[in-house]
């Protein structure tokens, strides 16, 4: 087997599991947290916090690993790994509603999400050997397994109670420690075989502009920035309070397995061939595509009285979801300098951590004091509002690249 695509197998695992846990510890929360006994806005409240303390843990990571050169983006991940299994055997242990709960649950998010941009990251460190290591291929995988596995947990979730959920994920983060482990191994046999350990911190140094002379750079992709966390506040409350969307209409968790893996298979396609779709469309009219899938799925869920139309709403996921990350990413670094695509990326991140709280907070409280019905139209009309800024103003941003 070549090293090329040894690597490109390491990759894919890791996004892999990553993404299992995903769908463990993330698109059920809902369901294990109501299962203890949680209201809808202590959940809200949970995933919100732990999204902002996953930034300032990023934040602190990102700043070790760029003094201490010799932690690779493989040793943070074992160690978060490590650590994300210590807090799933916690919240498994406690098992119960309590202060002990809720502070290990908040944990498990906040080092799950601070462990998403080191192992996007991975596709770079491996390619540091000298071969192509696909970031498409290796995140289309993370939906599919993600895919396989959301579509497993609703029957076990149904057959053996939600404790099975933390158990789960267990297992995947046991494999996800041994295949980093392996994948470490293979890169520094490649690295060093090829002669390129002394050249990987050779090269253009990059000075990060700072975030005020972004800013006042960019005003319009700031704008641009409001209409994805306009985008994601809808995004987040369909995929975290996704059973209590369902259970109004008459669905259940296995049904809700289902739903996830529609959504999750969906997302493949787009992220898979992205490499080619650009050759023939535009950033620009990528991104317009994307908001506007948004907004039709979300309008359809609204609108759907069934779980049969409830799936065909997953369709726009083709093309909204899927279509988003790769064309927003790669607008970012072909309209902006590198020093300030840097930052452009982070204010990227930090929109969909915006949006994802607000999305949380708000979401968890409607849905104690209103309705589902009442949830869905709020999202809608925020995510409508969204595309709309989105698709009057990403044509009109300025900058050094092509291919617009």
């Amino acid at each position: 087997m070549s090293r090329k695509i040894l690597l490109n197998i390491d990759y894919s695992l890791i996004q892999g599991f990553y993404w299992m846990f995903y769908a463990v510890a993330a698109m059920f929360v809902s369901v294990y947290m109501l299962g203890k006994g949680y209201t809808n806005t202590s959940i809200g409240i949970v995933i919100a916090v732990g999204n902002i303390l996953a930034v300032l843990m990023q934040s602190i990571l990102a700043n070790i690993t760029d003094k201490a050169e010799k932690i690779s983006d493989i040793a943070i991940i074992k160690i978060l790994t490590a650590v994300l299994f210590l807090l799933t055997a916690a919240v498994l242990l406690i098992g119960e509603k309590s202060m002990a709960l809720t502070v290990a649950y908040t944990a498990l998010i906040v080092v799950h999400t601070a462990l998403h941009p080191f192992v996007n990251a991975m596709s770079f460190t491996l390619g540091e050997s000298g071969e192509y290591v696909s970031f498409g291929i290796g995140r289309s995988m993370g939906s599919l397994f993600a895919a396989v596995l959301g579509l497993a947990m609703g029957y076990l979730v149904t057959d053996f109670g939600v404790d099975v959920i933390p158990f789960s994920g267990l297992i995947i983060l046991i494999v996800l420690e041994i295949v980093v482990i392996v994948a470490g191994v293979h890169y520094r046999r490649f690295t060093t075989g090829n002669g390129r350990e002394e050249d990987t911190t050779a090269g253009e140094v990059v000075e990060v502009i700072s975030l005020g002379e972004f800013v006042s750079g960019n005003i319009v992709f700031m704008v641009l920035s409001a209409g994805i966390v306009a985008l994601f506040f809808g995004n987040v409350i369909v995929e975290n309070f996704t059973i209590q969307i369902i259970d109004s209409i008459g669905g259940d968790t296995e049904q809700l397995g289902v739903m996830i893996f529609v959504m999750a298979m969906l997302e493949m396609p787009a992220m898979l061939f992205f490499d080619k779709i650009k050759k023939h469309f535009s950033y620009v009219f990528l991104l317009r595509v994307a908001a506007i899938f948004f907004a039709v799925k979300i309008t359809l869920m609204y609108l759907a009285d069934t779980m049969t139309v409830m799936y065909m709403a997953q369709a726009c996921q083709v093309l909204g979801y899927g279509l988003m990350f790769p064309a927003m990413v790669s607008f970012i670094d072909d309209i902006m300098t590198k020093g300030e695509a840097v930052r452009g990326q982070a204010v990227f991140t930090t929109a969909i951590t915006v949006g994802n709280v607000l999305g949380c907070v708000f979401g968890g409280r409607i849905l104690d004091v209103s309705t589902v019905g009442t949830l869905l139209l709020i999202c809608s009309a925020i995510t409508v509002a969204g595309t709309l800024l989105i698709c009057c103003t990403v044509g009109r941003i300025k900058g050094r690249g092509a291919s617009r």
